[in-house]
């Protein structure tokens, strides 16, 4: 399994409100991929696919982006974890979403 991440500055993201496309364009993996952050009711919903299997054998991939929560009232600190999106076959979209309360940290695809 392979992984490639993109980090995002949170501002950015939420200021504009945008959708950024980021080729796999890293060492050694195909240009066949790509990885989408958006937002969707105020929620970070990343969305992987690819278009052709590539030099390598590849058959299936998935989305991951990287939540942050604030937690705690008096001794506030930052929760990050990362939320999943199912493995999709070849010319699918994968999508995995932040919870409401949460802001997106960053964004990546896996694949297999």
């Amino acid at each position: 399994m392979r992984s490639t991440f993109f980090r995002v500055a949170v501002v950015a993201v939420v200021a504009g409100g945008a959708a950024v496309a980021v080729p796999a364009t890293a060492s050694a993996q195909p240009a066949a991929c790509f990885v989408k952050a958006e937002l969707d009711l105020g929620r970070g919903k990343a969305t992987s696919w690819c278009i052709s299997p590539g030099p390598r054998e590849m058959k299936e991939h998935r989305a991951v982006i990287k939540c942050t929560v604030l937690r705690g009232r008096n001794n506030a600190h930052d929760v990050t974890f990362s939320v999943w999106g199912p493995w999709q076959k070849i010319g699918e979209q994968s999508v995995a979403m932040c919870g409401f309360s949460s802001s997106t940290a960053g964004f990546s695809f896996e694949t297999r």
